[in-house]
């Protein structure tokens, strides 16, 4: 279904969420040269936190690369044969909600964004037990990982 909305969007001229954030995200590198450097400089893993857009709200955003497998007689699995992956997960709820398009309004900000981290890092290790064993559920179920295969965290936001 997603594949048939990107292809009558492109048919009809009208860019997808997907096409919007990439533009958005060209935008910002070429506003600022010195960004694709500094962003290659990052660590393998980066941690950040700022204020939820919604009062009262709180959440965790993820992104992992989730491992795919490489063709061949004996199939191996590497983030670079996988994926991205997107998660928020919402503090009060308890849901995981994955699509791209509803989780960048929220994490979205600017280098004038005030870093803000008031979540318990108990609160923040058990959350991403959470997210992880949700990834085990659904993604690494779905493709039929092999055990001992595991989504690596690239980047995390507390939003509170």
């Amino acid at each position: 279904m997603e594949a048939l909305k990107d292809f009558n969007h492109q048919y009809e001229g009208v860019p997808t969420q997907a096409e919007r954030m990439q533009l958005e995200y060209q935008k910002l590198l070429a506003d600022d040269p010195a960004l694709e450097e500094r962003l290659a400089a990052l660590p393998g893993r980066v941690f950040s936190g700022k204020e939820h857009p919604k009062v009262g709200s709180k959440a965790v955003f993820f992104c992992f690369a989730l491992p795919g497998a490489e063709q061949g007689a004996e199939p191996r699995w590497t983030e670079e044969a996988g994926r991205a992956a997107w998660y928020l997960y919402d503090l009060a709820t308890g849901d995981v909600l994955e699509d791209p398009a509803k989780i960048v309004d929220v994490i979205r900000c600017s280098p004038e964004t005030p870093r803000h981290c008031s979540v318990a890092k108990e609160t923040l290790s058990e959350v991403r037990a959470k997210v992880e064993r949700h990834i085990k559920n659904t993604y690494l179920k779905s493709v039929q990982a092999p055990a001992g295969v595991k989504p690596a965290l690239k980047a995390w936001m507390e939003l509170s």
